[in-house]
Parts: C-alpha cells; sequence; structure tokens
C-alpha cells in the first residue's frame, strides 16, 4: 500500500512537470536553432488575414504572418490602430503568426489601419525595414488618399527607420493624441495611406515615450513647410523633404583629472572633443590665479573620451589645482566644461616615452601646406630633428631648413611651395621605437585640383545663401555665403559634402521651424557626395522646395519607395564639357 502511494505521487510530480513545461513552451517565444552563419535579415510579413483592403469587414481579429519567428514583446509594443479611435485591442501568437485581437466592437463605416512598427524584430534581434499595414473597412468604401513624406538627418542627409510623424485632422487639438502616426523605414521615407477626406497638420516629432501626444517640455518638434493641407478622396500627396535637427546642447564635461607626473595629465571626459592648435588648459591655482598652462597632445586609442595634456610647469604636490579649458569644444561646438573638484599636484617626475602618435598627410598637402607629426610629449629629444630624412625624388636633402618644434609637434614647411612632379619622402624618428617611419604623402599641385560649382534652383536672389563644404575626414572645411551660384576653386581631388540653406530672417542660422505658433523652415539641401576630379569642375543644381503652401499633388500611386533624383553633375575641363562623360 505504502510503495503504490509512492508510485502515485512520483506519478503526479512527472505530470506536473510535463504540464508546466506545456505552458511555459505556450508562452515563451520560440528560437530558431543555432549554428551557423548568423541570421542578419530584416523579418518580412508574408501575407495577412483579412487582406489589405477589405471592406464590409466583421471580424474581430487580424493576423500577421511573418517568414521568421519574432520577438513576441517587440510586437506587442509596435503594434497601432490608425486612427486613434480608442479602439481595445488584445496580442496573441500562433508560432510565426501575430494576432491582433479587438476587444471592443469597430466604428461602422470606417476605414482603419493597423500597423506593425519598424522596431518590431526577430529572434535574433533584426529589425523591420520597414513599417507593414493591413487597412480594412467596416464599410462598403476604403478611404484611400495618401501623403507620402521624407525625413532625413540635417547633417548627415541621411533616412533613419523609426522616425515619428504625426497627423492631425481638423479640429486640431495638439494636447491630444495624434490622430494618424507613420514610421519612416531605412531610407527615411514614410506613408500614411488610407486617410479620409479632410484637412490635416503633419509634423515630425521626437516622440520619446510612444504615447502620440507631443510633450513640449520634453521632445523636439518641426513642421513641414505649409501648416495645414487639405487632402480629398483618392489624393496622393507629398509633403517633400523634412530635415530635422537634434541639437547637441550639452556641454562636455572633465569627470576627473589623474596626475601621472608633476607635468602629465590624465583627463577623463564625458564624450568626445576636438581641439585646434591654439587650444589649452589654463591651470590656475587656489586663489584662481593662473599658474601655468597645459596642452592636449592626443586621446587614447582604447578609450576616446580620456585625453592625455602636458603642463608646461611642473605642477608641485604641496599645491591644489583646477582647469579652464580654452578652445576645447564637442563636436556641436559646446564647449569643454569642468565638473570634479581640485586636485592636488604630484612629485613624480615625467618618465613618459617620446613617441609618434599621427600625422596630417593621410588623404594629401597642399603644395603650401607643411606635414606635421604629432609626438606623444614636448619633443625633448634632439634626435627627433637631426635624425629626420626628406628624401625630394631621387636625391636626400641635405640640409631642410624650414623645420619647426612646437611643443609635440614636428613641423616640416615646403621652400615655398612642395615642387611638381617630383615625389617626396619623409623619414621621422620616432624614439620608442628607435627607427625612422616613413611617410610618402600625396601632394596636391595646381593641375591636380579641381572645382565645385553650386547653383541653386527656386531660391530667393535677394536673400543670402550659407554653405558648408567639408571632406569626408572633414579635415577641410570651408564657409561661405552666396546669392545665387558660387565656385570653390582648389579643391584636392576628394569627395565633398554640401549644406546650404537660405537665410531667411538674416539671423546667420538655419532655422527648422516652429510647430506652434507656426514658423516655416528656412529651405535647407544637402548633397553627400560631390567628386572633384584632377583639372575639372563638378557643377552641381541643389532644389530647394517650390515656394507655394501646398503639398505637390501627385499624378502616380505610391510608390514602394521614395526617391530624390541626383543633383546634375557636369564634370568641365578648360571651360568645355568632357566628350567622355557626355
Amino acid at each position: 500500500m505504502i510503495y503504490r502511494i509512492h508510485i502515485l505521487k512520483i506519478l503526479a510530480a512527472i505530470l506536473s512537470l510535463i504540464v508546466a513545461l506545456a505552458i511555459f513552451k505556450s508562452c515563451a517565444t520560440p528560437v530558431a536553432p543555432t549554428g551557423g552563419e548568423p541570421d542578419r535579415t530584416a523579418p518580412r510579413v508574408l501575407s495577412t488575414e483579412p487582406a489589405t483592403g477589405t471592406t464590409n469587414f466583421r471580424g474581430k481579429e487580424v493576423r500577421f504572418h511573418f517568414d521568421k519567428f519574432i520577438d513576441r514583446n517587440s510586437f506587442r509594443r509596435n503594434i497601432s490602430v490608425e486612427p486613434d479611435l480608442g479602439i481595445e485591442f488584445e496580442i496573441d501568437f500562433r508560432r510565426r503568426t501575430g494576432i491582433v485581437e479587438f476587444k471592443s466592437p469597430l466604428p461602422e463605416n470606417t476605414t482603419i489601419i493597423i500597423q506593425a512598427g519598424t522596431d518590431i524584430t526577430d529572434t535574433n534581434r533584426n529589425k523591420m525595414d520597414r513599417p507593414y499595414e493591413i487597412a480594412i473597412s467596416t464599410g462598403d468604401v476604403l478611404d484611400n488618399a495618401t501623403i507620402i513624406a521624407r525625413i532625413l538627418d540635417s547633417e548627415t542627409g541621411r533616412g533613419e527607420s523609426g522616425r515619428r510623424v504625426f497627423l492631425y485632422r481638423e479640429p486640431f487639438d495638439l494636447t491630444n493624441r495624434a490622430n494618424y502616426i507613420a514610421q519612416t523605414d531605412t531610407s527615411g521615407s514614410l506613408a500614411f495611406g488610407y486617410i479620409a477626406e479632410g484637412t490635416y497638420k503633419a509634423f515630425w516629432v521626437n516622440d520619446v515615450n510612444r504615447n502620440r501626444v507631443w510633450d513640449k517640455e520634453r521632445e523636439r518638434a518641426q513642421p513641414f513647410r505649409f501648416e495645414t493641407f487639405d487632402v480629398a478622396y483618392g489624393d496622393s500627396l507629398d509633403l517633400g523633404t523634412l530635415f530635422v535637427s537634434m541639437p547637441d546642447t550639452v556641454s562636455p564635461r572633465i569627470d576627473g583629472v589623474g596626475l601621472l607626473s608633476e607635468t602629465r595629465l590624465r583627463l577623463r571626459l564625458s564624450e568626445e572633443v576636438i581641439w585646434k592648435p591654439h587650444s589649452e588648459i589654463i591651470v590656475t591655482d587656489t586663489l584662481d590665479n593662473e599658474f601655468t598652462r597645459a596642452f592636449p597632445l592626443y586621446e587614447s586609442d582604447q578609450d576616446p573620451t580620456v585625453i592625455f595634456a602636458q603642463s608646461e610647469l611642473p605642477l608641485p604636490e604641496e599645491g591644489v589645482y583646477t582647469l579652464k579649458p580654452i578652445g576645447i569644444t564637442d563636436r556641436a561646438g559646446n564647449a569643454l566644461r569642468v565638473d570634479f573638484p581640485p586636485f592636488p599636484g604630484s612629485a613624480v617626475r615625467d618618465t613618459s616615452i617620446l613617441r609618434t602618435i599621427s600625422h596630417n598627410a593621410g588623404s594629401g598637402l597642399f603644395p603650401d601646406e607643411a606635414l606635421e607629426i604629432s609626438y606623444s610629449k614636448f619633443i625633448d629629444d634632439p634626435a627627433v630633428k637631426d635624425s629626420l630624412q626628406i628624401i625630394e625624388g631621387d636625391r636626400v636633402a641635405e640640409e631642410w631648413p624650414h623645420i619647426e618644434i612646437d611643443r609635440h609637434i614636428l613641423r616640416i614647411k615646403p621652400e615655398g611651395q612642395w615642387q611638381a612632379g617630383i615625389r617626396y619622402q619623409f623619414r621621422v624618428w620616432n624614439p620608442w621605437e628607435e627607427e625612422r617611419e616613413q611617410i610618402e604623402p600625396d601632394i596636391w599641385q595646381r593641375n591636380q585640383l579641381g572645382s565645385i560649382e553650386i547653383t541653386l534652383q527656386n531660391n530667393d536672389p535677394e536673400i543670402l545663401n550659407y554653405l558648408t563644404l567639408t571632406d569626408k575626414d572633414n579635415s577641410i572645411r570651408i564657409d561661405t555665403t552666396f546669392t545665387e551660384s558660387v565656385t570653390i576653386d582648389n579643391l584636392p581631388p576628394l569627395e565633398f559634402k554640401a549644406i546650404v540653406f537660405e537665410d531667411v530672417n538674416g539671423n546667420g542660422r538655419w532655422d527648422p521651424g516652429i510647430v506652434e505658433p507656426f514658423q516655416r523652415p528656412e529651405p535647407y539641401a544637402i548633397r553627400r557626395t560631390i567628386p572633384v576630379r584632377e583639372g575639372f569642375t563638378t557643377e552641381i543644381e541643389l532644389i530647394f522646395p517650390p515656394l507655394d503652401d501646398i503639398p505637390v499633388l501627385l499624378e502616380t500611386d505610391q510608390p514602394d519607395e521614395i526617391s530624390e533624383d541626383p543633383p546634375i553633375e557636369i564634370p568641365i575641363l578648360n571651360g568645355e564639357p568632357d566628350p567622355s562623360n557626355q
């Protein structure tokens, strides 16, 4: 009898375990088998139930059938029902199928869109590359107006998936939830489909908490170039391209200072910074009097938020010091500030090794530009200068009179200009390796340089335009102003990026617009890749949006992707078109 009781207990425990495993399996997100190359493809919707475009819908659920297992939490977080009518729903799953079940009756004679957002991922964390939507109608008619737009970054000119645009239908109350939401795909394109007739207002919002409400105190927003617009049945409207700006207004900080020796400082920063030859750090004593000055040397290879600096005078251990950076900023131009208490000096003698760090000839040198080699500390070894060798063509230059040592920089200047047609080789002494390093820079001679001519369309010839031209590495930057066209000469054969804006209000900066009270964004254009060829002029046309106050009415159906025609590039040789490029 006791034996039978033990057997029954064991069987009950096994049965309980089986039930628990079954429940766990039904609740957990299925995981694809491991092994082989990692899956990096985006999940796709293969089909839906019902099909988009269904009318007289009387069902209680819609289904998204995916091509792979998806992360169920990401699906739950990124399903929305448009327009916002307060329709309650729940989420369920059947293997690779996501199910949206309506828990309240759907309104009559209404077009409803169920959207799967771009932040839905598969079990390998691959995001959808574009949103997917099902449009159904509870009546005989399906609203069929379409609104398309493009959201691009104002600095890079590139699109990014998941940016959100709010669409409100009149009467407007921006304190309420948006009637419609659209998200960009990876190219920055977005579309509102199946929109009803009416008057609308659209704007981009950095909707941090994803609640469909613009929090004016915390979330940035920008309007398109018109405040409101009308949509009629069957319209296809293009709102154009909106360049969004997420300005960085937070200053970088020095969070801590480590004194590695009496003259060597290790600065730990809150973010990466940049500095120029004139940048410096004033070291003050407890009475806020200047004690000495320090100069940034280089950033750590392992952590770019750590930089090393060297002071001109030793900082004795009995002193206490603070720092005042000058000319050191982040990439947004915010000045570096101090956020740490005063620090004591050091009695440790500086024994750091002198070694080469970098040079400025990565992409080439202009004919009159000096070669600059940066070292790990102030140059105190005469061998750096004495062991320098300069090979000019096929001969060794015995003496080169134009050599300077500026703290930690070895500067080699040309004799007026580097000679055309001659190859230069610089053999620079590295004390750490106890050998010479070889640098063979490209010298951009005058006949190798090219030009860029930029012409604007749809601009006001009475208003000043600002141009910023930079190469890929930001080692070359040109800022200028013009009215209708401008030519930039003496450019090396590299790729450049141009940003142009029309300064309508004359304040010297680009204004991206205000949602309330409405202020339209100033005309803005970016050309990401402008190739410069030796001896040629590249002509670029940048097009500002039309000056009218209504969206463009498209004659064709909405495309799968919205693309922009590239600006015209015409290589010019000696003022004539190059026949090889016709």
